[in-house]
């Protein structure tokens, strides 16, 4: 598990959206599994909910895209990362009093490199700005580049 994907890339391989063909092809150049967070978990799961909420996706869309999302676990595309929760939370902690006020990332943003800077990753795929910019403060490889 080197290299980790935020939720806002992940979600676009369950729902066709701006960015999908990038990030597909970005997923698709990893080598599985890749980690799965908690934060992935309820984030992706979440973000398709408000799709539909929001009208932008069907009741069917929304439950077929739910489903892709577990058989790609089931099927160990994506695979529960072996990391400590309360660490994660503590590493965020550490991050957002050093670079809080510089880069603006918002707190899940900040779990998310936490947490792969728990896991041991050395690639973070993001196309959110401050989150890309705090990966590589902490001198995470950033994709796309």
């Amino acid at each position: 598990m080197n290299t980790y994907f935020d939720t806002g890339v992940l979600v676009k391989a369950y729902v066709f959206e701006t960015g999908t063909r990038e990030a597909l092809a970005l997923i698709r150049q990893a080598k599985p599994p890749i980690p799965l967070t908690h934060f992935h978990a309820i984030e992706i799961r979440n973000a398709l909910r408000l799709k539909r909420g929001r009208r932008e996706i069907t009741e069917a869309a929304m439950a077929a895209s739910l489903r892709l999302f577990q058989d790609d676990i089931d099927a160990g595309r994506l695979e529960k990362a072996p990391y400590e929760l309360a660490s994660s939370f503590q590493r965020a902690e550490l991050l957002s009093s050093k670079y809080g006020t510089s880069t603006l990332a918002r707190t899940l943003d900040i779990l998310h490199v936490a947490a792969a800077l728990e896991i041991g990753c050395k690639e973070f795929v993001s196309f959110d700005k401050r989150q890309r910019r705090l990966a590589s403060l902490e001198k995470l490889k950033i994709s796309p580049p």
